[in-house]
């Protein structure tokens, strides 16, 4: 039998505190109360002290001398970078698997991105259509064996995570548009194309940069709302 491995105090409010920011209980730029918070979790200040700094390091947080914690806010230029290397990191996964990939799980991944499509024509939601695009590109992901460019993916991912979530940029019309490239990708996957899978990763991609930051441009020209600072 495995050993069942237990998760830190420090560990397990940097879990509880990431699920709750991905899923908007925090808003950018909310101030995270120590004091409140150690009382509501149950614990003493060190160890939410030294989740903060993890917090930190994973980029969802920032920890203001002398003035507290709050959630970060994203910046148009933070948003550009991130989609363009999740972008090259999505190219480099796509280009493995197109060479190396079993054929069992290319038949796979274009069955699931035929059933993306059939759900997107069908109405899936928003929270429905990432859940889809996450577990096929999970599959492609996998198949990368290097730990420190998995560990690179997987902080850009939960990056990419809390920013989707917050400005919920995805629209049926935008949703149609990148299958068309997710379609593409299959193809290109199938029939073992490495560069035309790595141009139809790039796509995917700047599909949703380009409507995330017309839609963080419209964010950060709108009002701030009370409470927000």
């Amino acid at each position: 039998m495995g050993q069942v491995q237990f998760l830190s105090l420090p560990d397990q409010i940097v879990s509880r505190l990431t699920e709750d920011i991905l899923k908007g209980v925090y808003l950018p730029g909310q101030r995270l109360k120590e004091q409140e918070l150690a009382l509501k979790m149950g614990t003493s200040r060190a160890p939410l002290r030294e989740a903060f700094r993890v917090l930190e390091r994973d980029g969802l947080i920032e920890i203001l001398p002398w003035r507290g914690v709050r959630i970060v806010e994203p910046t148009y230029d933070e948003v550009r970078d991130l989609f363009e290397a999740r972008a090259d990191m999505f190219g480099l996964c796509v280009r493995h698997v197109a060479v190396h990939g079993e054929p069992a799980l290319l038949e796979r991944i274009d069955g699931d991105i035929d059933a993306l499509i059939r759900q997107t024509d069908a109405g899936c939601d928003e929270r429905e259509y990432k859940e889809m695009t996450n577990a096929i590109s999970s599959q492609m992901y996998a198949q990368i064996q290097n730990r420190y460019t998995r560990a690179f993916i997987e902080n850009l991912r939960q990056k990419m995570l809390w920013h989707y979530c917050y400005m919920g940029i995805s629209s049926y019309a935008g949703r149609q548009e990148a299958n068309q490239y997710w379609r593409e990708l299959a193809r290109a996957l199938l029939a073992r194309e490495p560069l035309a899978a790595e141009a139809a990763a790039h796509r995917i991609m700047a599909a949703s940069k380009d409507v995330a930051l017309r839609l963080l441009e419209e964010k950060l020209a709108a009002p701030a709302e009370p409470g927000m600072k």
